[in-house]
């Protein structure tokens, strides 16, 4: 049955995206007292009392000439506006009615879509003052979407409108669906929204010349090859110590808390100021999490042809310099605007996702372990005697962890570590995803307890 979807709209700042996040299940959207950070529609699975549907927060929706960043973003709320069941306009209860909520009340009418106005930030007493009703809505609930006042009340207009029109009576739980949840990060205006308009085919996320127009991120769900997708576009990530304003801060946490909770990172590089400080520091930090990674170089369409060749050499050379701990990083050149090789960073991601999930058989592995500790013995210690790895396991995948057990373990080097790891990876195709292994201090037998 289809869900219901419900789109909240509204000028500026009048609590869209608090009232948003009170209805949403996985609360996500960025709210803060600057008007206008809302940029992009942004959907999420919804419940209030028993009924469950789809929400959207939408742009404050302002009048503005074509072109305009401003304009641009109207756009969005209108194609929120076609796609709902149900509208949402919600006003200011301290502010009282402004002629901008005139004018969009009188906007939105022309749709004739089912409504309801919403008077927020009531967290006293309302009055029902006459001039809401000028607004011509039937339905008039005050709520406090801060404080969660006035829920039940919209849940009896909500239903009202939407009754007999069949809810879902049962949530859906997007952590277990089988997703390949893949986050699009980088430094701002490096084509990431570009990107994913590109693979779905469709103006979905917000895009221009500015910089930092994405601010939170925003999850698609996009089906390619029997695979399924979410596809989650994410602000730009500049470096820490210019990141100055408080909603720069609250978007770059929401950046960086989606790589934690992703499958694979793409980290999108502008061909024009290639592999800066700042890319190499997002790069580390999606590999400490333990998360798969792709090198995407986007505006390849910019770069001459009799460069290219010298470009990709060099750019590899940097990438195996920097970032030594994942070999064979995968690195993809393309150009979004232009949707050239678009469907290789997906085919890609496939790739290193199932390399992420990959599980080894322990006599695999400890086959393995004997030709390489033969190859290459450790050390002798003091004394002559030498530290020795008996047997090695796997015991987690996403990403592959292995532990090994030893006489001395704390005698083992980084570099002899690097050396198994490197090892371990070309033995068993293990190219562009982080390995992690772990150590454990064997019992001796014949020392007496």
């Amino acid at each position: 049955m289809h869900k219901k979807i419900v789109a909240i709209i509204g000028r500026p700042n009048v609590g869209k995206s608090t009232l948003f996040n009170r209805l949403a299940i996985r609360k996500k959207a960025i709210v803060h007292d600057r008007p206008g950070v809302t940029r992009d529609r942004k959907y999420a699975d919804a419940q209030i009392g028993p009924f469950n549907f789809t929400v959207i927060d939408t742009p404050g929706l302002e009048e503005a000439e074509d072109e305009k960043l401003e304009y641009r973003m109207m756009q969005q709320t209108m194609e929120a506006i076609l796609e709902a069941d149900l509208l949402c306009l919600v006003v200011d209860g301290k502010d009282g009615v402004l002629p901008e909520d005139q004018f969009f009340a009188n906007f939105i009418r022309k749709y004739n879509k089912k409504s309801v106005l919403l008077v927020n930030k009531c967290e006293g007493r309302f009055d029902f003052a006459k001039e809401y009703y000028k607004l011509g809505f039937d339905n008039i609930v005050p709520i406090s979407a801060e404080h969660g006042v006035g829920m039940a009340d919209l849940y009896d207009a909500i239903t009202a409108k939407l009754e007999n029109e069949g809810g879902e009576k049962e949530l859906s739980d997007p952590i277990k669906a089988n997703y390949i949840q893949i986050v699009v990060s980088g430094r701002p205006n490096a084509g990431k929204s570009t990107f994913i308009n590109s693979i779905i085919n469709d103006e979905r996320l917000l895009t221009g010349p500015e910089a930092g127009i994405t601010r939170e991120s925003i999850e698609i769900d996009w089906l390619y090859n029997d695979n399924k997708f979410k596809l989650i576009d994410t602000a730009g990530l500049r470096k820490k110590g210019t990141v100055t304003k408080s909603l720069e801060k609250l978007s770059s946490s929401d950046a960086i808390n989606s790589i934690k909770f992703a499958n694979t990172v793409i980290l999108m590089v502008d061909a024009l100021t290639p592999l800066e400080q700042q890319d190499l520091n997002i790069a580390n930090y999606v590999i400490d999490q333990g998360r798969s990674l792709l090198i995407v170089v986007n505006k390849w369409d910019l770069i001459e042809k009799r460069e290219q060749d010298k470009f990709k050499e060099e750019f590899s050379y940097k990438i195996e310099t920097n970032l030594p701990q994942v070999k064979g990083l995968p690195i993809i050149f393309i150009s979004a605007l232009k949707k050239q090789n678009i469907n290789m960073v997906l085919d890609e991601a496939i790739k290193t996702y199932n390399v992420w999930n990959k599980k080894i058989a322990t006599s695999k592995l400890n086959d393995w372990l004997s030709f390489a500790l033969e190859q290459h013995p450790l050390p002798l210690q003091k004394g002559g005697r030498r530290v020795r790895i008996k047997y090695m396991t796997q015991t987690k995948i996403r990403p592959p962890t292995f532990k090994l057990f030893s006489n001395n373990p704390e005698k083992i080097t980084d570099s002899y570590t690097r050396y198994l790891i490197n090892n371990l990876r070309a033995a068993f195709n293990l190219p562009g995803v982080p390995i992690r292994f772990i150590y454990t201090k064997t019992e001796n037998p014949y020392v007496k307890s």
